[in-house]
């Protein structure tokens, strides 16, 4: 899965330049060591960054991790669960 949305991001910026900017690439080489797959999930301002996380990563380490690079912006991890 985690590939598969890797694969996903890639094929949209290639599709559309505009499916990424400066902060979004920001958010995610601070964090990409620690990401097993990623996209961007909306539109319009009102998106995430959907990430699964390496094995022995938890959403603690991601959090403190963004944190200590975008500080106090907002910029940190938000709870989600898949819903069948």
């Amino acid at each position: 899965f985690a590939e598969l949305l890797d694969r996903h991001w890639d094929l949209s910026k290639l599709l559309d330049k505009g499916s990424t900017n400066t902060c979004l690439e920001h958010i995610i080489f601070a964090c990409e060591d620690m990401l097993a797959g990623k996209m961007i999930c909306g539109a319009g301002g009102g998106g995430f960054l959907q990430a699964i996380l390496k094995r022995g990563i938890s959403k603690e380490d991601l959090s403190r991790r963004l944190k200590s690079v975008f500080g106090d912006t907002g910029v940190d991890v938000w709870n989600c669960e898949f819903v069948f």
